[in-house]
């Protein structure tokens, strides 16, 4: 194994349980069941410290707090990070949202409101750093991620609604969703 096919195995450990944190998010978002934003924070969370990894910056020991780690990949490199720049006021909301996960009594450091309208950032979010972390990949593994495999496999989607709950009310995922189908078959329909 290669050093880079070692921290993109690395970064994977984070990488596949923020997209099944992300569809048990979008899955309670959608039936208004706001423990989802807490998920939804775990969902960014993972996916930002898998970043993390494969830009070979050093993760702060017990560190959840998703404007400290955006940080770090904002003074990476600005450009490429930029969503996360545009969306500090969101990533605060959800560092908030986080703190009802391990309650302590102190309500200031909780979030005092919850809306099914954090679904739509959260998805722009989540779904920009996604394709951020698939353009680390080689070219020929970017479409077997997991993301794409919940979204397209139709073995999969013939046991699961996962395809589903991915897509429905999704504006995140409507800009490259038929030319990730296009290259999804390309692959997989030989």
């Amino acid at each position: 194994m290669t050093d880079r096919e070692k921290i993109i195995s690395e970064a994977n450990k984070y990488v596949m349980p923020a997209v099944d944190d992300y569809l048990g998010a979008r899955c309670l978002l959608l039936n208004n069941i706001f423990v989802g934003l807490t998920l939804a924070h775990e969902a960014v969370e993972k996916l930002i410290k898998a970043l993390l990894i494969l830009e070979k910056i050093k993760i702060p020991k017990s560190c959840h707090g998703i404007s400290t780690l955006a940080k770090l990949l904002i003074n990476k490199e600005v450009n490429k990070y930029k969503t996360l720049s545009d969306n500090t006021e969101f990533i605060r909301r959800l560092d908030l949202h986080y703190g009802w996960r391990y309650y302590d009594g102190n309500l200031t450091k909780r979030s005092q409101t919850k809306s099914p309208e954090d679904l739509y950032p959260f998805d722009a979010l989540w779904v920009t750093l996604y394709k951020i972390y698939m353009d680390h990949l080689p070219q020929d593994y970017r479409f077997r991620t997991y993301l794409l495999s919940f979204l397209l496999d139709e073995r999969l989607n013939k046991y699961t609604n996962w395809g589903n709950i991915l897509i429905e009310n999704n504006k995140a995922i409507e800009e490259d969703l038929e030319a990730w189908r296009s290259e999804w078959d390309k692959i997989f329909k030989k």
